[in-house]
């Protein structure tokens, strides 16, 4: 394990939670929340612990795992070597310091509806914008259009069965003129 780092760390990006140990060698389960985002597996992957604390760890092993569920990976990580290690780690959440490529299901969002954390409706998605650093979804509310960064500090989740977006940490940005 490598030092730990800040709770609002910018430079992070959420791929999913540790689901459950899998095997006697330290091993376990991640359910990522896009399957895009592993094309080009990262070298280090960051847990949250408790205290809100990042800590960066080395990765000896990755591979999709074969489940019912489609988006679950088998992950091994330099300092985690026995099933019980790893079960101290069940729920922790995943971050990557690699940006996800925009998966095709961001160009295919524009129509969605967008809603904030609390479910209270925000506006459509009118336009993404592509950036050098990441996508913007360009939203149209009934007052004006609101401009959200595609990363995981403003786009909480993205429901392609529903066609819904939930965002978060949005007041600023809709205050914006």
């Amino acid at each position: 394990m490598l030092t730990m780092a800040n709770k609002s760390n910018p430079g992070l990006f959420s791929l999913g939670r540790i689901a459950k140990a899998q095997g006697t060698g330290g091993g376990f389960l991640m359910d990522v929340d896009d399957p895009e985002a592993m094309k080009d597996f990262p070298n280090l992957l960051y847990l949250r612990y408790p205290e809100n604390q990042w800590a960066p760890y080395r990765i000896e092993e990755i591979r999709p795992h074969q489940t019912r569920k489609r988006n679950v990976f088998f992950v091994r990580l330099k300092g985690i070597n026995t099933r019980t290690q790893a079960e101290r780690l069940r729920g922790h959440e995943v971050m990557t310091d690699m940006q996800p490529e925009p998966s095709s299901e961001n160009t295919s969002v524009i129509g969605y509806e967008v809603v904030r954390h609390d479910q209270s409706p925000l506006g459509e998605v009118e336009d993404l914008l592509e950036t050098p650093a990441y996508s913007i979804l360009i939203v149209k509310s009934v007052e004006k259009t609101i401009l959200i960064p595609w990363i995981e500090q403003f786009v909480k989740s993205v429901n392609s069965e529903t066609h819904r977006i939930i965002t978060r940490n949005t007041a600023d940005l809709e205050s914006l003129e």
